[in-house]
C-alpha cells in the first residue's frame, strides 16, 4: 500500500502534476482510469502546493520565517514584491486548477454517475478546502465553469461571495446524501488522508464548514450566525461531529522526491539547509511566553533561539552569519502534510462558541485545541493555561485575540502560515508592531518592542502596510478574456486589496 502511494507521490512531484489527467486535454473525462487514482493524484497534487508553494509564502508572512543573510532564495516574499509571473503566485494557481482540482473534478463527475456517495464526498471537501484557499489568496476566480475544457476556453469570473456560498452549499449537500453503499475497502490503499475511513471525512467536512463560516463572519454575519448556530447544537446533540484528528499526509521518505514537499524543494532539490531562518516577531513571542513549542519548531545555535527581523537578509556576513548564530525551523524529510490539524478545528469552535455569546464553552474548546496543539508537538503546557496563556476572563477582543494567537502558534508547526496568514488579514491578529519603524536589520529589537507584534519588513515595497493577498496569476490575466478588468490592475495595489470577506 504504501509503495504504490509513495510512487504516485513521487511522480506528481517531479511532473508539478502537469501531465497526469488533464481535464482541459481531455473534457470528457477519461474513462480508463479508475476513480482510487484519481482521488491519489487530487491529494497528492493539493498537498504539493499547500506545503511547498503555499505554505512556504504564507510562513514569511505570518513572520514565522525570515530569510537568512547569507542566501538569497525568498527575497522577494520578504520584501512583498511579489508579481502575477512570481513562480510561487503563477504556478500554484494554475496547478491547483489543472492538476489537484480538475482531477478531483474527474473523480468526483465518476463516482457521482455511480451514485457513490461516500466517495463523493471526499471529493466534495478536497474541492470545497481548494477553493476557499483559491478566493482567500487571488480573489474572483472561476469556479462554475472552470473545468468545462474546450467547451469554456475562457471561463467567467465568478465572485469569492458566490464561490463561497457555493461551496458551502456543495458540503452540505455532499453530507446529507445516502453512505450505506459506500465500499470503505476500495478507497484504503488510494486515500492518502484517512485511508477512506468516512467517518473521518464527514468530521473534516463540518470542520471545513465552520472555517468557512467564521471566515465570512464580518460579511455575511445573518446567514453566518443562523449556520453556526445550528453547526453547533448538532454537535452537542451529536447528530454530526467534527474532527477529532488531524487532517494530514505522512506517507513520505527520506529519499529523493519522495519526501515531503517543503523539504524536498527547498532543501533537498537546492542541496542546502541555510535559506530559511527564524523570525524573531515569532520566537520572541514564545519566549517571552516560556512557551516549550519553541524548542520543537525550531533547532538552536549554541542554546540560543534567535530570530531574525524581517527584511535582514542583506546584513553584511562581517556582521554575523545567520547559520551560526540564528536559529533554523525544523523542516525534515518525513514531515507530515497538516491540511486542518485537531488543535485548530477546536480553536474553530472555541470562535464559534464566543461569537454565539457562550464564552464558558469557548474557553473549554480553546484549552482543548492549546492542550492538542502541545500534545501533537510533544511539548508540556506545564501551567500554561492557567498562567500566560489563560482565556481572558473578560472582552470579546481580547478573548478572539487568545483564540487568534494560539492558531498562529500552531500553524507554524509543519509550515502552515497561510492559514494564519488569512488568520491575520480577517481578525487583525497577530496585531502589527507600532514601532516598526524603530527596529533595526539585524537579530534584536528594542526594549518597549512587544513580542509576536508584526514587523514591517526592513525592504518592503509596499509602503508601510502588509500584504493581504496574492496579485491575480498571470495565466488567468493572459489567456482567459473574461479576466480582462483585472489585467490593467498593479500587482502592487492588488496585494493591499482585501478580499471579500474582509470589504
Amino acid at each position: 500500500m504504501k509503495k504504490l502511494i509513495i510512487i504516485l507521490s513521487a511522480v506528481l512531484f517531479l511532473t508539478s502534476c502537469e501531465e497526469f489527467l488533464d481535464i482541459n486535454d481531455n473534457p470528457n473525462y477519461p474513462t480508463d482510469v479508475s476513480d482510487e487514482l484519481l482521488l491519489t493524484s487530487a491529494e497528492a497534487a493539493v498537498t504539493n502546493i499547500y506545503c511547498a508553494d503555499w505554505g512556504l509564502i504564507g510562513s514569511f508572512w505570518s513572520q514565522h520565517w525570515a530569510q537568512n543573510n547569507t542566501s538569497s532564495q525568498y527575497k522577494n516574499y520578504e520584501t512583498y514584491a511579489i508579481s502575477s509571473n512570481t513562480n510561487v503566485i503563477e504556478r500554484s494557481y494554475r496547478s491547483m486548477f489543472r492538476d489537484g482540482l480538475s482531477d478531483n473534478e474527474i473523480f468526483m463527475q465518476k463516482v457521482q454517475e455511480n451514485e457513490n456517495w461516500g466517495a463523493y464526498l471526499m471529493g466534495a471537501v478536497i474541492k470545497a478546502y481548494g477553493f476557499q484557499y483559491l478566493v482567500d489568496l487571488y480573489g474572483n476566480t472561476p469556479y462554475t465553469e472552470a473545468f468545462m475544457g474546450a467547451e469554456k476556453l475562457n471561463p467567467v469570473i465568478d465572485h469569492g461571495e458566490d464561490i463561497y456560498a457555493a461551496i458551502y452549499q456543495l458540503l452540505t449537500d455532499a453530507l446529507s446524501k445516502d453512505f450505506h453503499s459506500y465500499v470503505p475497502e476500495i478507497y484504503e490503499a488510494n486515500d492518502i488522508i484517512f485511508n477512506g475511513d468516512l467517518h473521518d471525512w464527514q468530521a473534516f467536512a463540518n470542520s471545513l464548514r465552520l472555517r468557512i463560516l467564521l471566515r465570512q463572519y464580518d460579511a455575511n454575519s445573518s446567514f453566518a450566525q443562523q449556520e453556526i448556530s445550528t453547526l453547533l447544537a448538532n454537535m452537542e446533540a451529536e447528530n454530526i461531529y467534527l474532527l477529532d484528528k488531524d487532517v494530514m499526509v505522512d506517507n513520505f521518505e527520506d529519499a529523493d522526491s519522495k519526501s515531503n514537499p517543503l523539504y524536498e524543494t527547498d532543501q533537498r532539490q537546492l542541496n542546502t539547509t541555510n535559506n530559511i531562518k527564524a523570525c524573531i516577531t515569532f520566537t520572541s513571542y514564545l519566549e517571552a511566553n516560556s512557551d516549550p513549542r519553541l524548542e520543537v519548531l525550531f533547532t538552536p545555535v549554541d542554546g540560543n533561539y534567535y530570530g531574525l527581523v524581517p527584511g535582514s537578509y542583506n546584513v553584511p556576513s562581517t556582521e554575523f552569519e545567520a547559520p551560526k548564530l540564528i536559529a533554523s525551523p525544523v523542516i525534515e524529510p518525513e514531515m507530515p502534510v497538516y491540511w486542518m490539524t485537531y488543535a485548530e478545528s477546536e480553536l474553530l469552535i472555541a470562535e464559534a462558541y464566543l461569537r454565539m455569546g457562550n464564552t464558558e464553552m469557548a474557553q473549554a474548546y480553546y484549552e482543548s485545541g492549546v492542550s492538542e496543539s502541545f500534545a501533537r508537538m510533544g511539548a508540556d503546557a506545564g501551567d500554561l493555561l492557567s498562567g500566560a496563556y489563560a482565556f481572558p476572563t473578560t472582552g470579546f477582543d481580547e478573548q478572539l485575540k487568545a483564540i487568534i494567537m494560539q492558531k498562529w502558534i500552531d500553524a507554524a508547526d509543519g509550515g502552515r502560515g497561510i492559514e494564519s496568514h488569512i488568520e491575520r488579514v480577517r481578525t487583525g491578529y497577530p496585531e502589527e508592531s507600532e514601532i516598526s519603524s524603530q527596529i533595526d536589520e539585524g537579530y534584536t529589537v528594542p526594549n518597549d518592542y512587544i513580542p509576536g507584534t508584526l514587523i514591517y519588513s526592513k525592504k518592503g515595497t509596499s509602503g508601510g502596510i502588509l500584504p493581504r493577498r496574492f496579485p491575480y496569476a498571470d495565466s488567468e490575466l493572459n489567456f482567459n478574456s473574461n479576466a480582462a478588468e483585472y489585467k490593467s490592475l498593479s500587482d502592487a495595489d492588488v496585494i493591499l486589496q482585501n478580499v471579500w470577506w474582509k470589504n
